[in-house]
C-alpha cells in the first residue's frame, strides 16, 4: 500500500506517536493533516493582515493589542503545525510547552483588553463623529466665504503703490498686493511658512504691540523698522487697522506699508554731515572765523578762535575786528579783508604779530589766510578767516637752533666717535673724533659703507645688531666688534645704536656712539688667560691632593692588611700544624676505646651509664668529622691571609717581576664575598681565560689596586642592574682574559655583560672626580688613579669599550719589562 510508511513512526521513545490514536488510517490521518495545515495557514495570515493595517493607519489607537493578538494567533497556528508533527514524532513536551506559551499570551491579552475596554468606551461614536464633522464643514464654509469677500476687496488695491497685506484673525496671511511682494520679497505662502506677517518685523515686541492694538479694534500708525526676506532692514510708515463685519466682529487685519528708508537715510546723512562739519570746525586746532561780507561782522567762530582772542562765542559773534584788536591791527585786518573780497582771491599773511584786547594780553604770532565764499550769483557772501597760532612753533624753532649749536659743540668735543648711518649702512655723519680713533679722514668714509672697517668674522654680528634695531625700533647697546684702523691693525669698539623714527613710526636711519675698548679687551684677555691658568692649576692641585689622600689611604690600608695578615698567620699556622697531631691522637684514642669494647663488651653499670650519657657512638662518628672541618677552616684562613699579603705587596714597593695571575686571584679572593650566591639573585660567575704569561716587571701593589677598582665597578654595575631589573638576561658574569702580545706587551681584558656605559659617560670615565654613583658611594677617583697607574707608572694604556645594553670591556696593556727604571 503506497501510504504504508505511516504505520512506521520515525521517532521512538517512551511515548507513541499521535498517529497510533488514529490507528494509522490513511483517510483519517490525511483529514487531520489537511485540517491542521489549513487552520495554521489561516492563523498565520491574520497577523500579517493586522500588521499591514497598523502600518498603514498610524492613527489607529491601541495598536499594542493588535500585536498581542498577532502573537496569540501565531502561537495557535504553530500549535496546529505541532499537531501534524506529533502524528509521527511523540514530542509531547515540546507541544506542551508551546501550549503553555499560547496560554500565557492568551491570559496577558485578556488582561490587556480588560485594562483597555474603559478607554475604548470613551472613543466617539459614529454619530458623534458625524456631528463634529458637520460643525467643522460649516466653519470651513464660513471661512471660505470670508476669504472670498476679502479677495474681492483686494482687487481694488492691486494698483496701489503702497504695500498692503491682509491677515485673518489668527495672524495667517491671506492676501498681499504686488507692491507688498516687491517690497518684502514674500508671497502669501512664503510669508506663512516664515511664521506669518510677524516675520517682516525687526522687533518681535513691537510686532506684538501692533497686533494687540488692531486685535482690540484700534488703529495703529507710526514709523517702524521692518525687514525683507533677504534680511535687509527698512524704515516703514505703517498704518494698521482691523477689518470688521456688519456686526462689528473682526474678520481680518490689514496693514498699509510705505517705504520711507531713502527719505530717512537722506535726513540722517544731512544731519550727520552738518554735525560732522560742525564737529570738524570746532575740533580744528587753528582759529576759524567766518565774517559777513557786507559788514565784516563775525557770524561763526570755533573754540580755537575763542581761545585766541580770549572771549566766548557770545562775545565774538556780531562784533568786528575793532572790538577785539587794537585800532592799528584792526585797520590792517580790515584792509586785507577788503582786498580778498574785491579780488575774490585768497589772501595769505605769513606772519602777523597781534595783541588781543581780551584774555591774558600775550603777544601772539599768527599765520593768517583769508578766503572769500562766493554765492550762486558769483558775489562774495562770507569771508573765511583762518588764523594759525605759530608762536610756539617760532619759539621751538629758535630753541632748536640753539640746541643744534650746543649739540654740535658737544659732539665735536666728545671723546667717543658719534655717527649717523642710513638703513643701508652708509655713513651720513661722523664726528671729528672718528679721525683720532681710527686714523681715517672723515671724508674717506662719509657717504661710504661701514663694511670695509669691520673684521670679517664680526660682520654677521654687526648686521644682526642693526637688523634688531630696525625691527624693534628700540635702542640697542653693548655691541662689541673689531674694527680695522688705517695702519692695518685691529682694535675693539663698543657701539650703542638708536633708531631714527619718522612721523609714521618707521625707522628711517640709525645714529649711535662708538667707544674704543681695545685697552679694556686686552686687559680682559690677559685676566681671562690668567684665570684659565689659575683654574687649571687649582684643578691639578685638587686632583693631586685627592690622589695623594687616596694613595695614603690605600698605603695605610695595605699596611693594616699586611699587619693583620701577619698577626693572624702565626696562630693560624700553629693551629693548622697541630690539627694533624690532634687528629692522629684522637684516632688512637678512639681505636683504644673500640679495643676495650671488643674485649670487655659488658662494662660495669657506671661505665655503661656514662657511655649512654655521652652518646659514645655519635661522638666516635662525629669527632673525626669535626677535626676535618677545623682543618679545612684553618686552611681557608691561611689562603685568605696569603691573598691579603699578595694583594698588599708591601714587600714589593719597587719594580719587581711578578705573576700577574696571582695578583688577579688575590683580588678575586678579596671580592669573593660579593661573588657568592645571594637571596633572590642569580650568582655572578667569573670566567677565567688565562694565557701563558711570563713574569711581568711592574709595581705589584698599585697594579692590584687597578684590578680591584675595575672588578669592583663591574660588580657594582651588575648588582645595580639585577636590583633595578635592567638586565636583558639572567646570567650575570665577568670574564677575565690575559694574553701576551708579540710586541713584548701583555693585555688584560676584564669584560662584564652588564647594562653597558653610554657614550657621553664613557668619554669622562677617567676624569678625576667624575662618578655616576650616588653621593657617598663613590669618590670619582678610582678609575682616574687606575689610569694614572697604568699610563704613568707602567707606560701602558687603559681603555674602555662599551655601548648601552652590550656590557663593558676594560683593556689594560703594559710592557713585560719597564724601559725607564
Amino acid at each position: 500500500m503506497m501510504f504504508g510508511f505511516f504505520h512506521y513512526p520515525s521517532h521512538v521513545n517512551s511515548f507513541i506517536p499521535h498517529g497510533h490514536c488514529y490507528l494509522w488510517k490513511t483517510g483519517l490521518v490525511w483529514l487531520h493533516i489537511i485540517s491542521d495545515a489549513t487552520i495554521a495557514l489561516a492563523y498565520y495570515s491574520i497577523p500579517l493582515l493586522l500588521l499591514y493595517l497598523i502600518s498603514k493607519r498610524k492613527d489607529v489607537p491601541f495598536n499594542g493589542v493588535f500585536l498581542l493578538f498577532s502573537a496569540f494567533i501565531l502561537a495557535c497556528g504553530t500549535g496546529h503545525w505541532m499537531e501534524i508533527w506529533t502524528l509521527w514524532h511523540p514530542d509531547y513536551w515540546i507541544a506542551g510547552v508551546l501550549k503553555a506559551f499560547t496560554a500565557i499570551i492568551s491570559i496577558y491579552t485578556a488582561f490587556t483588553l480588560i485594562h483597555l475596554i474603559p478607554q475604548a468606551l470613551t472613543l466617539p461614536s459614529p454619530a458623534q463623529l458625524k456631528a463634529i464633522n458637520k460643525d467643522l464643514s460649516h466653519e470651513i464654509i464660513e471661512r471660505i466665504k470670508t476669504e472670498q469677500a476679502l479677495l474681492r476687496i483686494s482687487k481694488a488695491v492691486e494698483s496701489v503703490s503702497d504695500a498692503i497685506g491682509i491677515a485673518d484673525v489668527t495672524g495667517k496671511s491671506i492676501y498681499q498686493n504686488p507692491a507688498f511682494i516687491n517690497l518684502f520679497g514674500y508671497t502669501v505662502d512664503a510669508l506663512n511658512a516664515a511664521g506669518g506677517p510677524v516675520a517682516v518685523y525687526n522687533n518681535p515686541e513691537q510686532a506684538q504691540s501692533v497686533f494687540t492694538a488692531i486685535g482690540n479694534g484700534q488703529s495703529w500708525r507710526g514709523e517702524i523698522t521692518m525687514q525683507q526676506a533677504s534680511g535687509k532692514t527698512m524704515q516703514i510708515d505703517l498704518r494698521a487697522d482691523a477689518i470688521k463685519d456688519r456686526t462689528g466682529k473682526i474678520i481680518a487685519l490689514v496693514g498699509v506699508h510705505t517705504d520711507i528708508t531713502e527719505r530717512k537715510q537722506a535726513e540722517a546723512q544731512l544731519q550727520t554731515a552738518q554735525q560732522f562739519m560742525c564737529s570738524v570746525i570746532q575740533a580744528m586746532p587753528i582759529a576759524v572765523f567766518v565774517k559777513d561780507a557786507s559788514d565784516l561782522r563775525f557770524v561763526l567762530c570755533n573754540r580755537a578762535a575763542q581761545e585766541l582772542v580770549g572771549a566766548s562765542a557770545d562775545e565774538i559773534l556780531g562784533k568786528t575786528d575793532y572790538d577785539l584788536f587794537p585800532q592799528a591791527e584792526a585797520d590792517f585786518f580790515t584792509q586785507r579783508d577788503q582786498e580778498a573780497l574785491t579780488s575774490k582771491k585768497v589772501i595769505e599773511i605769513p606772519e602777523e604779530i597781534v595783541h588781543p584786547k581780551s584774555g591774558n594780553g600775550k603777544t601772539r604770532i599768527l599765520h593768517i589766510r583769508k578766503t572769500p565764499i562766493i554765492d550762486s550769483q558769483g558775489q562774495p557772501k562770507y569771508l573765511l578767516v583762518i588764523r594759525e597760532d605759530i608762536t610756539e612753533q617760532k619759539q621751538i624753532q629758535a630753541a632748536l637752533t640753539a640746541s643744534e649749536a650746543k649739540f654740535r659743540s658737544l659732539v665735536e668735543n666728545a671723546n667717543d666717535a658719534i655717527y649717523a648711518m642710513t638703513l643701508d649702512g652708509i655713513f651720513s655723519y661722523l664726528s671729528p673724533n672718528f679721525t683720532r680713533m681710527f686714523g681715517y679722514e672723515i671724508s674717506e668714509f662719509l657717504g661710504q659703507s661701514f663694511m670695509p672697517m669691520i673684521h670679517p668674522d664680526d660682520v654677521p654680528n654687526f648686521m644682526e645688531f642693526l637688523h634688531k634695531v630696525a625691527q624693534t625700533s628700540q635702542k640697542q647697546a653693548g655691541l662689541e666688534v673689531r674694527v680695522k684702523r688705517k695702519d692695518g691693525t685691529y682694535g675693539w669698539i663698543t657701539s650703542n645704536t638708536s633708531p631714527v623714527i619718522d612721523t609714521n613710526e618707521g625707522v628711517v636711519s640709525f645714529q649711535g656712539i662708538i667707544r674704543d675698548i681695545t685697552a679694556r679687551k686686552q686687559a680682559e684677555a690677559l685676566l681671562q688667560q690668567q684665570a684659565i691658568e689659575l683654574a687649571q692649576t687649582l684643578k691639578q692641585l685638587q686632583t693631586t691632593q685627592s690622589q695623594l689622600i687616596q694613595s695614603e689611604k690605600m698605603s695605610s690600608l695595605g699596611q693594616l692588611v699586611a699587619g693583620v695578615a701577619h698577626e693572624i698567620n702565626n696562630p693560624v699556622n700553629f693551629i693548622y700544624g697541630n690539627l694533624a697531631h690532634a687528629n692522629s691522637y684522637t684516632h688512637q684514642l678512639l681505636n683504644l676505646i673500640q679495643l676495650y669494647q671488643s674485649n670487655y663488651p659488658n662494662p660495669v653499670e657506671e661505665i655503661q651509664q656514662e657511655i649512654e650519657a655521652l652518646d659514645l657512638d655519635f661522638l666516635i662518628d662525629d669527632l673525626p668529622k669535626m677535626f676535618s672541618s677545623m682543618e679545612a677552616g684553618a686552611g681557608r684562613i691561611r689562603q685568605i691571609v696569603d691573598s691579603l699579603r699578595t694583594f698588599s705587596r708591601l714587600d714589593e714597593a719597587e719594580l719587581k717581576a711578578v705573576d700577574i695571575h696571582k695578583g688577579i686571584e688575590s683580588t678575586l679572593m678579596i671580592l669573593d664575598h660579593r661573588l657568592k650566591l645571594k637571596p633572590n639573585q642569580p650568582q655572578i660567575q667569573v670566567i677565567k681565560d688565562y694565557g701563558n704569561l711570563p713574569l711581568v716587571e711592574c709595581y705589584a701593589g698599585p697594579l692590584n689596586q687597578v684590578f680591584l677598582n675595575i672588578l669592583a665597578n663591574a660588580l657594582d654595575a651588575l648588582e645595580d642592574s639585577l636590583i633595578q631589573g635592567k638586565l636583558t638576561h639572567n646570567q650575570p658574569q665577568i670574564s677575565i682574559c690575559t694574553q701576551q702580545l708579540p710586541s713584548k706587551q701583555i693585555v688584560i681584558r676584564i669584560i662584564d655583560n652588564g647594562p653597558g656605559i653610554p657614550e657621553q659617560v664613557r668619554q669622562k670615565l677617567f676624569d678625576p672626580f667624575f662618578t655616576t654613583k650616588a653621593v657617598g658611594k663613590g669618590t670619582g677617583l678610582g678609575l682616574s688613579i687606575s689610569y694614572q697607574i697604568i699610563t704613568e707608572q707602567h707606560g701602558g694604556s687603559l681603555q674602555c669599550i662599551s655601548s648601552p645594553n652590550e656590557g663593558a670591556e676594560f683593556i689594560i696593556e703594559i710592557p713585560v719589562a719597564q724601559m725607564n727604571k
